[in-house]
């Protein structure tokens, strides 16, 4: 929980600028090639608003020591991985611990072709934070709308790479304008608070079934299936996921176009297609 703000600056309980909304400002206000070196003033992470002020409204004026100096660990990628997904996933915020960020990262660029890691990093690109742990999800997507400039994705450590790809399929849904949800140049539309809950139902039912179809066309049997999976009527999850993997990919990992077909084409013939989902449920 946020304390008081100085000028819209948030801050913790403890009077100083939480580090993720550090990140988030980066990735809003600054400039990705601004990390490509280490400015003469280098400020600690640790800051009050008043001591942030100057670098909130630029960025460019000087650095945060992690956030925007070279080698930064929050922007850091795999060795293994090379070329334009390393070039793409280098603009993505990741903030983990070093062996759980290289996990997500490799986990993305198995998932994805270098096309759609592009796409998912342009503009102001994506934040992905982890937390030890979640209650109902294992994770969810924070997409842009009123108040939220940067979209973001929150796991749960440790999450699968069902669970990790799902909300990456979320964000790619919306770059690429395929959501189910009104949007406009890939902003939330304030229309959607006012619908009906009948009609946000069918919203979010078609946006998360689509949404896992497409995760299951992206990755192999997975330990853990999606939870959607537990709200197919007359269906065992288990079973159900196991079934739709061979439906959609014949248990094959697809990428790029041909992940999406896989997924539109055989959409109707899933299990997931029937899952009863509502507005207010979250099941990753």
């Amino acid at each position: 929980m946020f304390g008081r703000r100085r000028k819209g600056i948030p801050v913790d309980k403890n009077g100083y600028v939480p580090v993720k909304e550090i990140v988030r400002r980066y990735q809003e206000k600054g400039n990705a090639i601004d990390s490509d070196t280490t400015d003469a003033l280098v400020l600690p992470q640790r800051l009050t608003p008043r001591e942030i002020e100057e670098w909130w409204n630029d960025p460019s004026i000087c650095d945060i020591q992690g956030i925007d100096t070279k080698g930064s660990e929050i922007y850091s990628v795999p060795l293994s991985i090379r070329g334009k997904k390393r070039k793409a996933l280098s603009r993505i915020a990741v903030i983990a611990d070093k062996k759980e960020a290289d996990r997500i990262r490799k986990i993305l660029a198995d998932s994805f072709t270098a096309e759609e890691l592009e796409r998912m990093s342009l503009g102001r690109s994506l934040i992905v934070s982890v937390t030890d742990s979640m209650r109902e999800c294992t994770g969810y997507y924070l997409r842009r709308q009123h108040g939220i400039e940067v979209p973001e994705i929150v796991l749960e450590y440790g999450t699968t790479a069902d669970g990790i790809v799902h909300e990456a399929v979320h964000h790619l849904r919306v770059v690429d304008g395929r959501t189910a949800f009104p949007t406009r140049e890939g902003v939330l539309s304030p229309s959607y608070v006012k619908m009906s809950k009948k009609e946000k139902d069918r919203i979010v039912k078609k946006e998360e079934s689509q949404t896992v179809a497409e995760t299951v066309a992206r990755t192999t049997i997975d330990r853990t299936e999606s939870g959607y999976y537990s709200h197919i009527p007359g269906e065992d999850s288990r079973s159900a996921y196991l079934r739709d993997q061979q439906v959609i990919s014949g248990s094959k990992a697809l990428k790029g176009k041909a992940a999406i077909k896989a997924a539109q084409k055989n959409y109707d013939r899933s299990t997931i297609s029937r899952a009863i989902i509502s507005s207010n449920r979250r099941k990753k």
